[in-house]
């Protein structure tokens, strides 16, 4: 019977994914921490790069994350001075976020560490293959959520 079951957790799915989420998190993790920055941190960072102006409520969509999440990582970057945070010349109780130089320095340094960090973990599989594993865990995170996933190039 402990052969079936250790049998069972080799040959789960879930388990293998779960295995290497923590390794690739653990090695993202480990990278960007030297800028004094999250994982969460650095994917506010590095979606203010690409859309500075970004409400609260708008990230928190992006980066598929709780708003208090997000409100948790603006707090404390604003408090490093990474970010800041400027009234929406229409809506005055929306709070528009942007990255002052300090933090367009650290997510430019943190991103390519990042990158560095995710390439490492997976150079084990060949270019096609880490197509072929984007390709077939978005068709099972659609299924699941019911959204087309847009393709996030980096570390391409």
């Amino acid at each position: 019977m402990a052969q079936e079951v250790d049998m069972e957790l080799v040959d789960n799915t879930l388990w293998h994914l779960k295995q290497a989420w923590y390794f690739a998190l653990t090695a993202v993790n480990d990278a960007v921490s030297r800028h004094g920055v999250s994982t969460a941190q650095i994917g506010v960072l590095r979606q203010l790069a690409t859309e500075p102006g970004l409400s609260g409520a708008e990230l928190a969509r992006r980066l598929l994350i709780t708003p208090q999440g997000v409100q948790l990582a603006l707090k404390s970057l604003e408090k490093r001075g990474l970010i800041e945070r400027r009234p929406d010349p229409e809506h005055a109780r929306i709070l528009k976020v942007f990255l002052t130089d300090e933090g367009r320095r650290v997510a430019a340094a943190a991103v390519r560490d990042a990158i560095a960090a995710h390439e490492q973990v997976f150079s084990v599989l060949t270019p096609e293959e880490q197509q072929t594993l984007r390709e077939l865990l978005a068709r099972v995170v659609e299924k699941g959520t019911g959204h087309t996933l847009h393709i996030d190039h980096i570390g391409e």
